[in-house]
């Protein structure tokens, strides 16, 4: 499952991985600038027992990271 959501400019891109029967959270996110990338940034978390868990702590973690890292807005 990979669920997109846009958050003050950037494209959160959440797509979990399987291993061993869980599912650990994943992040990319993606700050565009018109038709092209400026700047991408991949966070791995850690693993829960089901993937909707996996999606909800990756969307949060890529707001988390957005609110303490972009000062330009």
């Amino acid at each position: 499952m990979t669920t997109r959501a846009f958050y003050r400019g950037y494209l959160l891109s959440c797509q979990p991985s399987q291993l061993e029967g869980r599912y650990q959270a994943r992040v990319v996110i993606t700050l565009l600038a018109g038709d092209r990338t400026r700047s991408q940034r991949f966070i791995d978390l850690e693993s829960f027992d089901s993937e909707s868990a996996a999606v909800e702590r990756a969307r949060l973690a890529g707001i988390e990271w957005i609110d303490l890292n972009d000062k330009s807005r």
